[in-house]
């Protein structure tokens, strides 16, 4: 049963009474010192002030590149701060790998930016932040995962990507060329794509009248439903347009294959690839064989192509017992662009060009 200064007070014996006060100031006296009310007692045990609390109950759950941490304090500590302590480490025992502790804080519910982190989290609570009790590790491992773009600001994406192939023909006229979007199973064909945690069915397209010999990078509106045509990235990074992927456009006219020869030096390996010249309207590298009795092993390296041109192939394997001093003719096949997936990089351009939906929507 509680008791107060006020009913000693209404004692009407002076002896008693200055007894009665001498001992409550006494017991508060005392209370204080120990962070307790002994003379109001509450239904659960109290903790001193130099005691830990008990263990709180703790969830960590990651997504979208961050942590929330929800706290649960003990019953027995209802009324009372508690502070928080909570820790994260790329190792379950905390002993030998990253460690990051995190401030202090009297919060239940907490949030972190912790994005591509994989980790162990663990928490202890203090009354005075002094006097913690032990540590609770949550068993599983915690992903934060990355940042979608759902989750992120605008014009910011991340964790995006789709699966269509982009390529660029001569409209057969000869005045401009068509790019053209479609799926894994070639042309006319649908694809998917992912923002963030979501997959849509995306359809195919032609985008017509794109000048020859530009470099364009392709978006999908998400609100219209149409593809356009941009001359640089970031316009294509507005939080409703979906990057599809980046062409160099073909030249002019109809294709032709360039001409290559290789240079062999007094060991008998292929010193240079000499392009003769760079041909029209091709915009996948084009595949090389040497044309020479004798000799092998020699393999070309990367082709650098723009407008539809071969402008120049890098040396890679020489290979042996080619014709010593000599010029070999190569053999050219290829060159017909097949597509890329996904991406896009910074490239220059034009504006938006008509599209014709090929009626693809899943």
């Amino acid at each position: 049963m509680a008791i107060s200064r006020s009913q000693i007070n209404n004692i009407k014996d002076f002896d008693l009474r200055t007894i009665l006060l001498g001992m409550y100031d006494q017991h508060v006296t005392l209370g204080s010192a120990l962070g307790i009310n002994i003379l109001e007692p509450t239904n659960s045990p109290q903790q001193p002030a130099t005691a830990p609390p008990p263990q709180c109950i703790f969830t960590a759950a990651g997504k979208n590149g961050a942590v929330t941490v929800q706290i649960t304090n003990p019953s027995q500590s209802i009324n009372k701060t508690i502070y928080h302590e909570l820790s994260y480490s790329t190792v379950k025992s905390f002993v030998g790998g990253s460690t990051v502790t995190l401030p202090v804080s009297t919060s239940t519910h907490q949030t972190f930016q912790v994005p591509g982190v994989t980790a162990y989290w663990r928490l202890r609570s203090s009354y005075d932040q002094n006097n913690w009790n032990s540590y609770q590790l949550q068993a599983a491992i915690v992903t934060a995962g990355l940042v979608s773009s759902a989750a992120s600001g605008a014009a910011t994406v991340l964790n995006q990507t789709n699966y269509a192939s982009v390529d660029s023909i001569s409209n057969g006229a000869g005045t401009s060329a068509n790019i053209r979007i479609y799926g894994k199973a070639g042309f006319n064909t649908q694809y998917p794509a992912v923002k963030g945690g979501t997959e849509s069915i995306l359809p195919s397209a032609t985008i017509i009248n794109v000048p020859f010999s530009s470099e364009q990078v392709v978006g999908h509106d998400t609100a219209s439903g149409n593809y356009a045509v941009r001359g640089t990235l970031p316009e294509v990074l507005t939080d409703e347009t979906t990057p599809i992927g980046a062409v160099s456009v073909v030249g002019s006219g109809a294709i032709v294959l360039p001409t290559v020869t290789v240079s062999i030096n007094a060991l008998g390996q292929v010193s240079s690839w000499n392009v003769v010249s760079g041909g029209n309207a091709i915009s996948d590298p084009v595949q090389l064989s040497i044309n020479s009795i004798t000799g092998s092993g020699a393999v070309p390296g990367p082709q650098t192509i723009t407008g539809g041109i071969l402008i120049s192939i890098a040396n890679g394997t020489g290979g042996s017992l080619y014709p010593p001093l000599s010029t070999q003719p190569v053999i050219v096949t290829g060159g017909i662009f097949a597509g890329a997936t996904g991406g896009g990089r910074n490239i220059g351009g034009n504006g938006g060009r008509l599209v014709v939906n090929d009626g693809t929507t899943g």
